[in-house]
């Protein structure tokens, strides 16, 4: 099954404004603020540097995505490591930018790399973990839960969110597949079908992401990256990237071919368990010219019960997704809850056929 990631047209001019696709909200803008590219340091960025542009300037007039360019112009001068890389996520910096990090300082060390020639050793934690996530893929109950879906956007480049509308959805898990009804509340307007409400969205945010991440044919590649405690577990991090070649991402933009990329990102497997607890994740170069320049994502699992079986699953219970085309000054964001979760059951019921045929009434006069 393919992980589906798709962007409507986002903006419409109209009566002197901006107005969202797929929302009431509209955004009067005469002016349009800048993101203050000209401030950015011109030499290769420090950790000090990249921290204060993290705390004072993203949010205010610089954007995440603006700031990855920057860096893949002038370099950084810092490494990278998984203590690093944690700060800056304590931060708020999100999987592209943090991508875009890893790459510049794999740059600095291509000179004084080591080419092995040898195959490297089997990571048995992670083998185990491949193993763990296929049985569970297997033994994943069907269900329903509730999605809610909170939907933000900037168009300014300011890298501050403006709320757009909540959507909320009864989503249904059934044969290794996911579909989504429209649940419509009093007193809230009309919830549209996804491919109908407009802006972004994404699917494949249970056993998809974490099927095809696994997959022997999509060839991922993993390295060590780290301890990390995600509330009271010990974890081990492990950073992937996927090769275009064998993904099974897609990219969706209205009146744009759907596209296959491939993608980077990081996970976080319970070190007792070995079960993965999050997956957080950006696409890897998207061609030139296409009207989408980022897509990343985030998703959080927790062990949860299902309503009907007194048994806990591990399941996804928020996840982040952010979509932009930042030439044209088009972020949106999506916040998804997942809630509710019960067993999925059919509502088709068996009645015995009756051993004698039903008596013909009397003819009528």
């Amino acid at each position: 099954m393919k992980t589906k990631i798709a962007i409507w047209s986002c903006l419409l001019l109209a009566s002197g404004g901006f107005c969202l696709v797929g929302s009431p909200v509209k955004l009067y803008a005469p002016f349009v603020a800048q993101a203050q590219m000209s401030q950015l340091p011109t030499q290769a960025l420090t950790l000090q540097e990249m921290n204060i542009l993290l705390r004072r300037n993203i949010g205010r007039d610089l954007t995440e995505a603006n700031l990855a360019v920057h860096i893949e112009r002038v370099g950084i001068a810092f490494d990278p490591t998984p203590e690093v890389i944690a700060r800056l996520r304590a931060n708020g910096a999100h999987p592209n930018l943090l991508n875009t990090i890893k790459r510049a300082a794999e740059k600095l060390s291509t000179a004084s790399k080591v080419v092995q020639i040898s195959e490297p050793k089997p990571d048995e934690f992670l083998e185990t973990t491949r193993k763990n996530v296929r049985d569970y893929l297997e033994e994943l109950p069907d269900f329903i839960c509730h999605q809610e879906v909170q939907r933000y956007y900037d168009l300014e480049a300011r890298g501050a969110w403006d709320k757009a509308d909540t959507l909320t959805y009864e989503l249904t898990y059934n044969n290794k597949r996911e579909s989504y009804k429209p649940i419509n509340a009093v007193g809230r307007p009309q919830t549209r079908s996804l491919e109908q409400a407009g802006g972004a969205y994404s699917t494949g945010d249970f056993a998809s992401s974490l099927a095809a991440l696994f997959a022997p044919e999509t060839k991922a590649s993993f390295k060590p990256a780290g301890k990390e405690r995600l509330g009271n577990r010990p974890t081990l991090i492990y950073d992937f990237t996927v090769p275009k070649e064998t993904s099974k991402l897609s990219v969706k933009a209205d009146g744009a071919p759907m596209i296959i990329a491939g993608y980077s990102g990081s996970i976080w497997i319970d070190e007792e368990k070995k079960l993965v607890l999050k997956i957080e994740q950006a696409v890897d170069d998207l061609p030139k010219g296409y009207p989408v320049t980022n897509s990343e994502s985030i998703i959080d699992y927790d062990m949860v019960k299902l309503r009907g079986i007194d048994v806990d699953f591990l399941l996804p219970i928020r996840a982040e997704f952010i979509i932009a085309d930042r030439r044209q000054k088009q972020y949106f964001r999506n916040m998804l809850y997942f809630k509710f979760y019960r067993k999925f059951e059919t509502d088709i019921k068996f009645i015995d056929e009756p051993t004698t045929p039903p008596t013909k009434p009397p003819a009528q006069r």
